[in-house]
């Protein structure tokens, strides 16, 4: 499908509890907040439209700025404690009335090393509104995704913090290396972290 009939989802409203106090979103990774990556990536695609859905502005206003700039739909998710699924939920209430729309490809925030390459692999691998395609690294099926709009249903209907993970298993599965699906939760998983010793 071509991704002119895709929305693309970037959800960014996770509170990190496993990354500490610190903004996950807003670590440095290669000199650029960490969400950055995928934001630019995404943006720099012919979607129908860019969402993307983030803690209030109070406290992500960099987040909020830069995908302001990059001409994203912001819709704020209030209670991130909700997990992922609330995300997804106001995403899909957003982008339904929108009848060109065919599908949405969901792209997660601290998913850094995602190529483009591999975005559009989904997107053509999606046939109708009944594909469902998801991403993995030959053990278990993630994001990024494409959901056909058949399922806009389903996934009003998500609760928790598993998200669309049971309807992405029974999809297509688009193969590609784990180095490019990993995500970052914890300090250690950036790139050249190194813990602080005290002085």
């Amino acid at each position: 499908m071509r991704t002119e009939r895709i929305a693309a989802v970037l959800l960014a409203a996770g509170s990190s509890t496993r990354f500490g106090d610190d903004d996950k979103l807003m670590a440095d990774l290669r000199g650029k907040p960490l969400a950055a990556h995928v934001l630019e990536t995404v943006a720099s695609m012919a979607f129908a439209e860019l969402v993307a859905v983030v803690r209030p502005i109070g406290q992500a206003p960099v987040i909020h700025r830069k995908l302001d700039r990059r001409g994203y739909s912001i819709i704020v998710n209030d209670r991130p404690e909700e997990g992922i699924s609330g995300s997804i939920v106001r995403a899909v209430e957003h982008v339904m009335p929108n009848m060109k729309i065919r599908g949405i490809l969901i792209c997660l925030a601290d998913m850094p090393d995602v190529p483009q390459t591999h975005y559009n692999r989904i997107c053509l691998a999606a046939e109708d509104i009944r594909s469902v395609v998801a991403s993995t690294d030959g053990f278990s099926s993630s994001p990024p995704a494409f959901i056909g709009r058949k399922h806009f249903p389903e996934l009003l209907a998500l609760k928790g913090d598993q998200g669309a993970r049971a309807l992405l298993s029974h999809g297509l599965q688009i193969e590609t290396s784990g180095n490019v699906l990993h995500d970052i939760d914890t300090p250690e998983d950036l790139p050249g972290w190194r813990p602080v010793t005290p002085q």
